[in-house]
Protein backbone atom coordinates (compact mmCIF):
# COMPACT_ATOMS: atom_id res chain seq x y z
CA UNK A 1 0.00 0.00 0.00
CA UNK A 2 1.55 3.31 -1.10
CA UNK A 3 1.60 6.15 1.37
CA UNK A 4 2.37 9.79 0.66
CA UNK A 5 5.49 10.94 2.45
CA UNK A 6 5.74 14.64 3.19
CA UNK A 7 9.10 16.10 3.98
CA UNK A 8 8.72 18.53 6.90
CA UNK A 9 9.25 22.22 6.37
CA UNK A 10 11.06 24.67 8.62
CA UNK A 11 9.07 27.64 9.93
CA UNK A 12 10.59 29.99 7.34
CA UNK A 13 9.88 27.50 4.56
CA UNK A 14 6.26 27.29 5.72
CA UNK A 15 5.96 31.09 5.85
CA UNK A 16 7.46 31.43 2.40
CA UNK A 17 5.24 28.73 0.88
CA UNK A 18 2.14 30.27 2.45
CA UNK A 19 3.18 33.68 1.14
CA UNK A 20 3.53 32.24 -2.37
CA UNK A 21 0.14 30.49 -2.17
CA UNK A 22 -1.60 33.63 -0.86
CA UNK A 23 0.12 35.82 -3.46
CA UNK A 24 -1.01 33.57 -6.31
CA UNK A 25 -4.55 33.42 -4.89
CA UNK A 26 -4.75 37.24 -4.69
CA UNK A 27 -3.01 38.20 -7.92
CA UNK A 28 -3.24 35.17 -10.19
CA UNK A 29 0.52 34.95 -10.81
CA UNK A 30 3.54 34.02 -8.66
CA UNK A 31 5.73 36.49 -6.78
CA UNK A 32 9.30 37.37 -7.65
CA UNK A 33 12.19 36.88 -5.24
CA UNK A 34 12.26 40.62 -4.36
CA UNK A 35 8.50 40.54 -3.68
CA UNK A 36 8.91 37.56 -1.35
CA UNK A 37 11.86 39.27 0.33
CA UNK A 38 9.88 42.47 0.90
CA UNK A 39 6.65 40.72 1.86
CA UNK A 40 8.28 38.60 4.54
CA UNK A 41 10.92 41.09 5.68
CA UNK A 42 13.94 38.98 4.75
CA UNK A 43 17.11 41.06 4.47
CA UNK A 44 18.86 39.08 1.77
CA UNK A 45 17.46 37.91 -1.59
CA UNK A 46 19.95 35.04 -1.43
CA UNK A 47 18.12 33.73 1.63
CA UNK A 48 14.84 33.69 -0.33
CA UNK A 49 16.58 31.89 -3.17
CA UNK A 50 17.91 29.28 -0.73
CA UNK A 51 14.41 28.69 0.71
CA UNK A 52 13.02 28.27 -2.81
CA UNK A 53 15.70 25.67 -3.56
CA UNK A 54 14.65 23.68 -0.47
CA UNK A 55 10.94 23.99 -1.32
CA UNK A 56 11.70 22.70 -4.80
CA UNK A 57 13.84 19.80 -3.52
CA UNK A 58 11.08 18.83 -1.09
CA UNK A 59 8.52 18.85 -3.91
CA UNK A 60 6.34 21.79 -2.84
CA UNK A 61 7.16 24.06 -5.80
CA UNK A 62 8.78 23.86 -9.20
CA UNK A 63 10.68 26.68 -10.83
CA UNK A 64 11.12 27.53 -14.47
CA UNK A 65 14.67 28.67 -14.92
CA UNK A 66 15.12 32.04 -16.55
CA UNK A 67 11.54 33.20 -15.92
CA UNK A 68 11.00 36.28 -13.77
CA UNK A 69 7.86 34.75 -12.23
CA UNK A 70 8.85 31.12 -12.67
CA UNK A 71 7.56 29.68 -9.37
CA UNK A 72 4.84 27.04 -9.79
CA UNK A 73 2.94 25.16 -7.09
CA UNK A 74 3.07 21.39 -7.32
CA UNK A 75 0.24 18.96 -6.67
CA UNK A 76 1.70 18.38 -3.20
CA UNK A 77 1.51 22.04 -2.19
CA UNK A 78 -1.89 22.55 -3.80
CA UNK A 79 -3.44 19.53 -2.08
CA UNK A 80 -1.89 20.51 1.23
CA UNK A 81 -2.95 24.15 1.12
CA UNK A 82 -6.42 23.58 -0.35
CA UNK A 83 -7.53 21.49 2.62
CA UNK A 84 -6.02 23.69 5.33
CA UNK A 85 -3.72 26.62 5.86
CA UNK A 86 -0.15 25.90 6.77
CA UNK A 87 0.15 25.95 10.52
CA UNK A 88 2.81 28.52 11.21
CA UNK A 89 0.60 31.40 12.33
Amino acid sequence: MAREVRIPLSDNQKKTLQFIVDYIDRRGYPPTIPEIQEGLGYRNPGYVYKILIYLEKKGYISRRKGEHRGIRLTELSESMTSSYQLSFL
